[in-house]
């Protein structure tokens, strides 16, 4: 089905920062054009959980059957995993973990030995 293109205001653009509104505009706007999600995934060929993550983390290729079906560009629906030239940005890996001097109390390593100074 084709869907035309969608124009945004400022309202609505506001709207969308805030993970749980964006959720729930985008069942609204399906909603609106007689459709759901898991219609949406049954459309694209791949089970509604595969789609409902796309709530949840980034998934460019979800992202891209969610915002095709409402009508808008990714980069419009999901603004802080676009860049400014509409590519993903890609967040590979786990956070990086806070690393401790050696000489320092607080290091994993010294956490279980005794202070020699106490003795």
């Amino acid at each position: 089905m084709f869907i035309p293109a969608m124009k945004i205001d400022n309202a609505t653009r506001q709207l969308l920062k805030d993970p749980k509104k964006r959720h729930a505009w985008v069942i609204y706007q399906l909603t609106l054009q007689g459709r759901s999600l898991a219609q949406v995934a049954d459309g694209a060929g791949v089970s509604r959980q595969c789609l409902y993550q796309v709530f949840r983390r980034t998934y460019p290729r979800m992202e891209r059957v969610v915002a095709d079906a409402i009508g808008l560009s990714p980069a419009e629906l999901w603004p802080e995993r676009y860049d400014a030239d509409g590519l993903p940005i890609r967040r590979m890996g786990r956070p990086k973990k806070v690393s401790y001097h050696d000489n320092d109390k607080r290091s994993p390593r010294r956490r279980n030995v005794k202070d020699s100074r106490a003795a």
